[in-house]
């Protein structure tokens, strides 16, 4: 299964109060946690941050966006531009409970889609969601047009809704899409903003 990771991690982080990348969870920051898991199962791993050497990782490309300020949604199309492969997982920096056996069940559901996304409820979970470099050029359409909400481009591929029955297979949905927004949300879970000793 040739196919790469990208992970989003240029957003403002403006509800954090500061860079939710270099946060720390479980002794390492988000952005080496996130790296780590993807490195289990891609073949390469671009990190998406309006940056070319922030992190500094060894083996890791790091890519800045073509759109500046249109959010995750210029970060995918930057990661897809760099990436080696057909096929990407893209997650974003600030989910540190997705796991490997989400990623690879949501991949090996990838035939005959460019998009294979979950779906808790009625909401989708774009940023945990394998994408194909078939999504590039509708992304920049919308790009172009100042379009930045991710499922805007949905309707000019081919989208595959995993949904939440079915996501149980690998885990409960509640806990492996929980994303990190607030300080209060990484003190709940245990984390913590100071650096890793």
């Amino acid at each position: 299964m040739a196919v790469s990771g990208i992970i989003l991690a240029g957003g403002r982080s403006s509800r954090m109060g500061r860079d939710k990348t270099l946060l720390v969870f479980k002794n390492e920051t988000l952005i080496e946690r996130t790296v780590r898991k993807l490195q289990n199962f891609v073949d390469e791993v671009i990190i998406a941050s309006n940056h070319t050497a922030k992190y500094n990782l060894p083996g890791i490309v790091e890519v800045p966006d073509s759109y500046p300020g249109m959010g995750p949604l210029g970060g995918m199309q930057a990661g897809l531009m760099a990436a080696q492969h057909q096929y990407s997982f893209i997650v974003s920096c600030d989910m540190p409970f997705f796991t490997e056996e989400l990623a690879r069940y949501l991949l090996e559901r990838r035939a005959g889609c460019d998009v294979v996304v979950p779906e808790i409820g009625n909401r989708l979970e774009p940023l945990c969601a394998v994408y194909s470099r078939n999504c590039i050029k509708p992304i920049e359409k919308c790009l172009q047009a100042g379009v930045s909400q991710v499922f805007r481009f949905y309707p000019d591929v081919r989208v595959c809704k995993i949904v939440e029955s079915d996501l149980r297979q690998v885990g409960d949905p509640k806990e492996i899409f929980c994303n990190l927004n607030t300080p209060e949300d990484l003190s709940y879970l245990g984390g913590s903003d100071k650096p890793v000793s």
